[in-house]
Parts: C-alpha cells; structure tokens; sequence
C-alpha cells in the first residue's frame, strides 16, 4: 500500500513546473481524492519557500474538475514575498485544464506577545480503546489508505451530532509536513453525509484551512483527532467546519468545507 511520501511528492521540472502521477486506488467517487491534489500542491508550493521558518499559515483551496488517474502538472506562481509572508498560488492540471487551485501563505512567527484558544478540543475516549472502523462497502475508494476510529455521527444515521474520531494512515509517512496536514484535512467523511437517511452524491467545492501549532513532538506512530460539523445546508450546498487535533492536545488546523450535495 503506498503512502502519503509517494503520492504527495511531485517530480521538479524546472522552477516553476512539477509532474506528478496519480495513481490507482485513490479514488473518491468520479475524482481522486481531494486532500492527495491539494496536498501535492502544498508540498510543491512550500519547496519553493526559500526560508524554512516561515511556516505555513493558510490554504484556500478550490477543487474545480475532477482528475482522473495518471500524469498530472503542477504550475506554482510567486504571488508575493516580503519581510515575513510569502505567499505562492498552485495550478494542478489534466489535459490541459485547471483541476485544483491552491493559494497558500507561509509567514514568519511575530514576536507579539499573545495567545489564546477557545476551540474546545472533543471529550473522546482513548484512542487506543476504540476499534478500527470497517469501511469497506459504502465508503469511497481512497479511505482504505486510512484507518478510521470513529467516535462520533456515523453516516446516512440522519444524526445531528458531529463527526468526531481518529485518523491516521495505514502506511506510516516519513514526512508529516504541511503538505502531510493539508491531506489529513480532507480525509474523514463530510459531515453532512451523517445527516441524510440514505446515500446522496457529495463533493467538496473549497476547503480554506489555517495552521496553528506546529508537529514537531507528536509520537508519528499516533492518529490526529478529527472534529467535524455541517452548519448550514440551503440550495444543494453545505457550509462544513473541521478541526484535526494532536494527541497531545494541541490544535493543529481549524478548516471550512463548502460542499455540494450532487442530487
């Protein structure tokens, strides 16, 4: 089973262009699953930013076509850099076309001296003591990559509550970087989905995610702690909210979703 380090890592062409292959079984229905094009768009951005303290702070994402198995461009442009942000945009295209847009902002840390979270992290059990969900069946092509312990709504339940369990891959990854993050943002299922009484059709339209507390310290042999909400829903779209935790603790990314309910 590949992991995360192949399937996220791009070939440089020249200073501006990398070629990347996706491969077979990481499909989400029609497309590939959006955190693998998001996150290789990521990583190509951030080999690019020339200092390596400033860290990625922000990604807006827009997830325009749906990209089929195989060879695949990555065009990265220099929007702007100054004394602390540089910011990059990543175009990954197909046969031309544009699939996925990303803008991504790296930036230094400020020597302001504040600090304050009042995201409550999940009360959950321990990690450990929940079992590996099975998923096969009912869940997209991509998620047996990924092992999921769900403590939380279980799809197509027509439940309210949230999403909430741990993620983490089957294959363990050499590198957890942003680009690592970005790919776990998008990998539990929408959180709308717990809503419905039967299966419907969804995909992510954008994903915006921000970046707080660095990785550095997290025993890599442990998941993330996934949170997920869908707000609102009106005219086919829902308005979603994740936060992926450390297991120590720490929030790690706060993330919305705009998600369109296909039929």
């Amino acid at each position: 089973m590949q992991s995360l380090d192949e399937v996220l890592s791009a070939r440089r062409l020249d200073d501006v262009t990398d070629a990347l292959t996706v491969h077979e079984g990481w499909g989400q229905g029609k497309a590939t699953f959006g955190g693998l094009v998001v996150g290789a768009c990521v990583r190509s951005m951030a080999a690019r930013v020339t200092d390596p303290k400033r860290r990625l702070r922000t990604i807006s994402a827009q997830l325009l076509g749906a990209p089929r198995p195989g060879d695949v461009v990555i065009r990265v442009r220099l929007l702007r850099t100054s004394a602390t942000v540089t910011t990059f945009c990543a175009d990954l295209e197909q046969d031309g076309q544009v699939m996925t847009h990303v803008v991504a902002v790296f930036g230094l840390d400020r020597p302001v001296p504040l600090s304050w979270n009042q995201v409550k992290r999940p009360e959950v059990p321990e990690w450990a003591s929940v079992e590996p969900a099975q998923m096969e069946g009912f869940a997209p092509e991509f998620t047996k990559h990924f092992e999921f312990r769900n403590v939380g709504a279980i799809p197509y339940t027509e439940t309210f509550a949230p999403s909430v369990g741990f993620i983490r891959p089957r294959t363990p990854s050499r590198v957890r970087d942003e680009a690592w993050l970005a790919c776990m943002t998008d990998c539990w299922w929408l959180a709308a989905i717990t809503h419905f009484d039967t299966f419907r059709p969804a995909a992510t339209l954008t994903l915006n995610a921000e970046f707080h507390e660095p990785m550095e310290g997290l025993d890599p042999e442990a998941p993330l702690l996934h949170h997920g909400a869908s707000l609102v829903v009106h005219h086919g779209y829902s308005a979603e909210t994740r936060t992926l935790w450390g297991i120590d603790g720490r929030l790690l990314v706060t993330a919305t979703e705009l998600v369109t309910v296909i039929k």
